[in-house]
C-alpha cells in the first residue's frame, strides 16, 4: 500500500497538496483506493475521496498503531566533511531501523554549526522520504547537533564504533532485553586518541566491524543494521 504525507486536516478529511500531490499522480492512485497517510506524527489508513489538480481529499478510515521495533537506537553520527554524505547516512539508517540521529561534532568532523542547522530541514525531508519507502512506523528523528564531549552513556547499552581501537564485534554483545542503544560513529579518519579515551571513560563500549576499515557512512549503516538484526525481542 502506498504511503504519503498529508498537508493538513479538516475534520475527518486529510488533504494532500503541493509537491506531495505530484506523487499521487505519479502513483496513479484512483478514487476509492486505500492508502496510508502520515500527519502530525500519526499514521492513518485512508481512502481517496476526491482528486483535483490542486489537492487530494482523503477520508480517514482509522488510525494505524504500528509498534516500533526494539531496540531504540540513537545514532551519534559525526558529521562528514563532505556534507552531502549525510543525506546517504540519513536515508540508509532510516531503512535499517535507527530511531534517532544526532549530528555530532568531533575533532575531524565538519564543524560549522550554522551550516549544519541550515541542512536540518533537508535531512528531515530525506528521512520522510525513507519513511514512505521502507514503511517504518515513524520517521527517523533528526535531533539538534551536539558536541562529542557532551555525550553521556545514558542508554541501556552504549557503543563506540572504533575500528582503530575496538576489541569486540557486534556478535560479542549481549543484546537480550536491551531496549535502548546509543551508537557513536566517527568521521573519516576516526576519533582522536583523546576522544576515544574520553568516551571509554564515560562508559561507551568500543566495538569493531570486520574485516576491513570502513568509510563512516558504511560503518553507520552496517552498525545500526547489525544491532537491529542481532537483537532478541524482550
Amino acid at each position: 500500500m502506498d504511503r504519503f504525507i498529508a498537508t493538513k486536516r479538516i475534520s475527518n478529511t486529510l488533504i494532500i497538496e503541493g509537491e506531495e500531490l505530484k506523487h499521487i499522480f505519479a502513483k496513479r492512485v484512483k478514487i476509492g483506493q486505500e492508502l496510508e497517510l502520515f500527519f502530525e506524527d500519526k499514521l492513518y489508513l485512508c481512502s481517496l475521496e476526491k482528486l483535483t489538480q490542486k489537492s487530494a481529499l482523503c477520508i480517514v478510515i482509522k488510525e494505524l498503531e504500528l509498534a516500533t521495533p526494539l531496540p531504540f537506537i540513537t545514532l551519534y553520527q559525526c558529521v562528514p566533511v563532505e556534507l552531502r554524505t549525510m543525506d546517504f547516512i540519513v536515508e540508509k539508517v532510516s531503512e535499517v531501523g535507527a530511531y534517532r540521529l544526532v549530528p555530532t561534532l568531533s575533532k575531524r568532523s565538519f564543524q560549522d554549526i550554522p551550516t549544519i542547522n541550515k541542512r536540518m530541514e533537508r535531512w528531515k525531508r530525506v528521512a520522510l522520504s525513507a519513511f514512505k519507502q521502507c514503511k517504518r512506523p515513524k520517521p527517523l528523528e533528526i535531533a539538534h547537533p551536539t558536541k562529542l564531549e557532551e555525550l553521556r552513556a545514558d542508554h541501556d547499552l552504549n557503543l563506540l564504533l572504533d575500528n582503530f581501537g575496538g576489541e569486540k564485534s557486534p556478535k560479542d554483545l549481549n543484546l537480550k532485553g536491551v531496549k535502548t542503544v546509543s551508537l557513536v560513529v566517527g568521521p573519516e579518519g576516526g576519533f582522536t586518541r583523546q576522544e576515544s579515551e574520553l568516551l571509554r571513560k564515560r562508559g561507551f563500549i568500543p566495538i569493531k566491524l570486520y574485516p576491513h576499515i570502513l568509510r563512516s557512512e558504511t560503518a553507520a549503516l552496517l552498525g545500526v543494521g547489525l544491532i537491529m538484526n542481532l537483537s532478541t525481542p524482550s
